[in-house]
């Protein structure tokens, strides 16, 4: 029970991009972003970590087992001798073969993400769905919000940060139309060398979540790649924003009166040159197979 609870809150924190088609069911009209209201920290220092569109290029395709029998996959093309990503297809589990994701990556004169297009296509079904996440800079350059928009929902995210560049809070909201503006912010704390994210306290709905990580030697292959917590890709912990690999989670989840603690172990696989190449939870419920 404690393990389902876990991968339902897992699901919310990383955002599975839904394969249902209910996100075909919309509003009659169009949607603007809503402002925060209040402006955010910014740094002294730009990283612009979260817009660098990196992945380690050797990895070809990721291949997901879940809870033995469910199957999820994500194939990348990568810019000419570069780790920058061209494009991520995803493919969804139950569909046979008959749906795919394409994501395709645009970047501007800085080399940080300008645009990414999501292309939802089912053969099978016969609909498309198709979503653009718009990166947003400041005259300095700086990555201030990220948004999504279709014809159905938008997505705000909205980011501060510490004086040294690293990302501080991300304050985000989705919904259609008709829905109230409800932001949840995630707020994040490093260790003292700044090179992974040890505790990160999220709030949502007027509940707070605290969670703590514990991370091995080995560098994390998956540092800086984001999109939105819309995109389901590979994830453990804040793999976004930490140098390392996650390998344990201690969650603490306070809602009303509830308080409790749990901690959810991970194991790592590396091949003879130190390369990533397998990861899972204790239970084997997870399985991620890295091809390269």
């Amino acid at each position: 029970m404690k393990k389902i609870l876990f991968i339902l809150i897992l699901t919310i924190l990383v955002g599975c991009e839904k394969d249902d088609g209910n996100d075909l069911i919309g509003n009659n009209g169009s949607l603007n972003h809503a402002e925060l209201g209040f402006e955010l920290d910014e740094p002294d220092v730009i990283l612009n970590e979260l817009s660098k569109g990196n992945l380690d290029s050797t990895i070809n395709s990721i291949f997901l087992v879940m809870y033995g029998n469910t199957y999820r996959k994500w194939e990348f093309e990568y810019l000419e001798n570069t780790n920058t990503v061209d494009k991520m297809t995803f493919y969804l589990p139950h569909y046979q073969g008959c749906e795919k994701n394409i994501y395709q990556f645009n970047y501007n004169s800085s080399q940080n993400i300008e645009t990414v297009v999501s292309t939802r296509t089912n053969t099978c079904n016969e609909f498309e769905v198709i979503k653009s996440y718009s990166f947003n800079y400041n005259q300095n350059g700086l990555l201030k919000s990220i948004f999504m928009d279709n014809e159905f929902t938008v997505q705000e995210y909205y980011i501060g940060y510490y004086p040294n560049g690293k990302v501080k809070e991300i304050w985000w909201d989705s919904r259609g139309s008709g829905d109230n503006v409800d932001f949840s912010v995630q707020r994040y704390y490093y260790d003292v060398e700044y090179n992974n994210v040890v505790r990160m306290e999220k709030e949502i709905s007027g509940n707070t979540h605290i969670y703590k990580y514990e991370y091995d030697n080995r560098q994390n292959p998956f540092k800086g790649f984001f999109i939105a917590y819309g995109i389901f890709i590979p994830y453990v912990g804040h793999s976004y924003l930490s140098l390392n690999n996650v390998s344990s989670i201690t969650e603490n989840r306070f809602s009303n009166t509830n308080d409790n603690e749990f901690t959810y172990p991970y194991d790592f696989e590396y091949s003879p040159s130190n390369d990533l190449i397998r990861y899972r939870d204790i239970e084997d419920e997870r399985v991620y197979h890295i091809n390269q």
